[in-house]
């Protein structure tokens, strides 16, 4: 079986799509994968900085998911991430709700460590570096970690209040997928101008630029289901090793890329 480094999750999965379905394969792959930790990119949390939550326990405000946190991975990841010349810092916030309901989804058991991370304000590169140094601290430990990546690919609010079709949207979704599916994501921010800019791409995009760096640029991709409505198209998308890579390769961003710490 192939080695599943990553999930990305749409926050809603409404009954009776493809969406739901996608939830319960995923739910399988993940509890076949026996992660020792759970990482969280949220595309709705969105701080200026690499923020990582770095507390004893980790859930929403309303203890509707509750894990452990997962502290020493958390310092190890802000050291490395430090490191590489990335302004990272511990940050004690709650989940948000989206993503506490697909970690109730995916594992509701709450056993396994869960380390939330937002997308910070950034480019796709130095996104793509954090993500990295998320792949290097698990090395570290040893500890085999699953990223989990809640996000739409596109998203035009005003359409979605008016309920109205962009047909842009779901161009650009169906382009993202076929990217991901052909080269694992080498291409995302290659797409034109033109259809990027009128399907307003969730986060820009940001929170595939980290996922990408955490699994390696060029991961094996699979489309386990997808959802266009009025504003928005979300998929649910299964990252595994790529052949030739190991887990969390640096290919792509040596080492001597990055800065060396002072």
């Amino acid at each position: 079986m192939p080695e599943l480094l990553a999930l990305l999750i749409p926050a809603e999965n409404p009954p009776g799509t493809e969406l739901q379905e996608a939830l319960v394969e995923a739910q399988g792959l993940l509890a076949a994968a026996r992660p020792d930790l759970l990482v969280t990119i949220d595309a709705g949390w969105r701080p200026k900085a690499f923020a990582v939550g770095a507390g004893p326990v980790t859930a929403d405000e309303a203890r509707r998911y509750q894990a452990p946190g997962a502290p020493a991975f958390a310092e190890v990841l802000i050291d490395t991430a430090i490191g590489y010349g990335l302004p990272s810092f511990a940050e004690e916030s709650p989940l948000t709700p989206e993503v506490a309901a697909v970690l109730a989804a995916l594992w509701p058991a709450g056993d396994v460590p869960v380390l939330p991370l937002g997308v910070a304000t950034a480019s796709p590169s130095l996104l793509q570096e954090f993500g990295q140094a998320i792949s290097a601290a698990g090395r570290t430990l040893g500890q085999r970690v699953v990223a989990l990546c809640v996000g739409a690919i596109a998203r035009d609010h005003q359409a979605e209040h008016d309920g109205r079709e962009n047909a842009a949207v779901r161009r650009f979704g169906e382009l993202v997928l076929e990217r991901m599916e052909r080269s694992g994501g080498e291409e995302l921010f290659d797409i034109d101008g033109a259809l990027w800019v009128q399907a307003h791409p969730e986060t820009d995009l940001c929170h595939l630029a980290l996922l990408l760096g955490a699994t390696g640029i060029d991961p094996r991709c699979r489309v386990l289901g997808r959802h266009a409505g009025p504003g928005t198209f979300a998929a649910t998308v299964a990252l595994y090793r790529g052949d030739a890579l190991p887990f969390g390769s640096d290919r792509g961003f040596s080492a001597a890329d990055h800065p060396k710490p002072l």
